[in-house]
């Protein structure tokens, strides 16, 4: 008797283990009981949403309903259209409707702009024509330093970026026969181990970065080929090993379309009847849950002013310059995500160049500007968060 009665006791243990075992994994494989209209109870696929936000310790909101805080994953979401909102204070608000699917996590990270941002020097000598490196890691500039004229790079990919912590350098100084600091332009190689310099009087100058060495180039094209060259390869080395259409292949090769800094997506043009429309193709493979291979962005009327647009740093927005720079030294830049979405404006004052810069981090973007009467411009860091 005592030995049947330890018997069942094991028994029903194993199945009240076994029960809980597997209401725990359909639980965190995304089921959850759901009534219909019957009143009748049934297991339903749920699915979940990764909330991440930059900066972080934003609350979060689905379908208005405050659930957490991000960066947090929201879990027994019924698959469908939602809609996600996500607030800090000091911050622009971001809304977005996503998509979620049966047992499948929506990873989304909201970049937050701030809506005071703050304004610092990044040069103090002047600076012209800035370029940035393919990484957008250094940015070159020329300078007429009163003591070192000349073409100066400046590394941007360190935390804390501001006129004290910069650490420029110069690399090719004037000298009494040849003043680079009058340049028209710099164009960095694929490698970023060479700088190809402008002059303002047209002749070209390859430098050597590792070298600090400098020469005269009598014809500039072929280095410029040959660096175009490089980067073709590199793209087609990737594209060649992905499954997409041959048009595509050849669309990502155009000299027109600009590649995004994780050298998986780029942004390209397409006329349709009277409207240009701006679009981005993502390569990613696997692609995000929630995100499309081929986005429209914006599109304008084929008469309308094109903005200027260069990539943020996360691959997954781009940043807008809008207005008649040269002639209004103004301009507004805004952050826009690839889907179109969160368009948000960061910066609309003076401006004296439509080229701005995202740096590595993303907490910031590099503009060049004055905020003096006379004609000297420099580099400043405007704070996204």
């Amino acid at each position: 008797m005592m030995f049947n009665k330890n018997w069942v006791q094991t028994i029903l243990t194993l199945i009240l283990l076994s029960a809980v075992t597997t209401l725990i994994f359909l639980y965190t494989s995304g089921y959850r009981l759901e009534q219909d209209k019957n009143k009748t109870i049934d297991l339903a696929k749920t699915g979940m949403v990764s909330a991440k936000s930059m900066p972080e310790g934003a609350s979060v909101y689905l379908d208005d309903k405050l659930i957490t805080a991000t960066n947090d994953t929201i879990s027994g979401i019924k698959p469908g259209i939602h809609n996600l909102k996500i607030v800090k204070k000091g911050f622009e608000q971001w809304s977005k409707d996503i998509e979620v699917f049966e047992e499948l996590v929506t990873d989304i990270t909201a970049v937050l702009v701030s809506q005071s941002p703050m304004f610092e020097p990044l040069t103090n000598t002047g600076a012209n024509q800035p370029s940035v490196s393919h990484s957008l890691s250094k940015l070159a500039y020329f300078s007429k330093d009163a003591e070192k004229p000349g073409v100066w790079i400046i590394p941007i990919n360190q935390g804390g970026l501001n006129i004290f912590r910069a650490n420029p350098s110069v690399v090719l100084e004037d000298t009494k026969v040849n003043k680079y600091s009058d340049g028209q332009s710099i164009r960095w190689s694929p490698d970023e181990k060479q700088l190809l310099v402008q002059t303002n009087d047209n002749i070209y100058y390859l430098v050597d970065l590792e070298s600090n060495t400098s020469q005269t180039v009598s014809k500039y094209e072929d280095v410029i080929k040959k660096w175009d060259k490089e980067l073709q390869q590199k793209r087609l080395d990737f594209i060649s090993k992905l499954d997409i259409p041959d048009q595509i292949k050849a669309l990502a090769l155009s000299k027109d379309v600009i590649w995004s800094p994780d050298g998986k997506k780029f942004l390209y043009t397409e006329q349709n009847n009277d409207k240009l429309q701006y679009k981005v193709y993502n390569m990613e493979k696997p692609l995000p849950i929630g995100e499309k291979v081929d986005n429209i962005v914006f599109e304008l009327n084929s008469t309308d002013p094109r903005p200027v647009i260069t990539w943020y740093a996360d691959s997954f927005h781009l940043i807008l310059t809008e207005g008649d720079i040269t002639a209004e030294k103004k301009g507004k830049i805004s952050l826009i995500r690839i889907d179109g979405t969160n368009k948000v404006e960061i910066y609309g004052r003076s401006l004296n160049s439509p080229n701005v810069y995202s740096v590595p981090s993303g907490d910031k973007i590099i503009i060049l500007t004055s905020f003096k009467s006379d004609d000297k411009t420099d580099l400043y860091t405007v704070s996204i968060r």
